[in-house]
């Protein structure tokens, strides 16, 4: 019976928790923040593993949207921070790109908190077989890997 009461918390536990933290090659990151060479350009990398069996696998297709922070909350950018759900993957690995949004730079004294946040669906011709949502998040830069020098859950813009 401890055995099982257990169990069960664990599972709880894990279903709990989002898609991308039971899943390490699932993730999402701000690589691009306001550069000098590009002012105001945001690019979010994503990494989508594969699912299914070799006979069904399962593509990958993400949408990738920018959202700004009121001062309260997380605001949608509506279709010029949307690039609306893109086919990325064959389900043959895990899938790694991203796009860059540009934005105009806020005035002087004022700034600007993005964030990136991107849902994913893993499908099967037009049936989608799994999903998840995850916000941008740190930890990913790789020195080696020239898309991934910085890796950041927010980009912030001021002048």
């Amino acid at each position: 019976m401890r055995r099982a009461l257990a169990t069960a918390v664990a599972l709880l536990a894990l279903a709990a928790l989002p898609a991308h933290a039971r899943e390490p090659h699932l993730w999402a990151t701000i690589n691009l923040c306001d550069p000098p060479a590009k002012p105001g350009a945001v690019g979010v990398r994503v990494s989508i593993p594969a699912h299914g069996t070799r006979k069904h696998r399962q593509q990958q297709w993400a949408r990738i949207r920018i959202q700004w922070f009121d001062g309260t909350a997380w605001q949608s950018l509506g279709k010029t921070g949307d690039t609306g759900y893109k086919h990325v993957g064959h389900g043959r690995g895990t899938w790694q790109g991203g796009t860059t949004f540009t934005f105009a730079p806020p005035a002087a004294g004022q700034e600007l908190i993005l964030r990136g946040v991107v849902n994913v669906q893993w499908r099967v011709g037009k049936k989608v077989r799994g999903r998840a949502q995850l916000p941008t998040e740190t930890g990913h830069a790789n020195p080696k890997d020239k898309h991934l020098a910085t890796s950041l859950a927010t980009c912030q813009i001021s002048r």
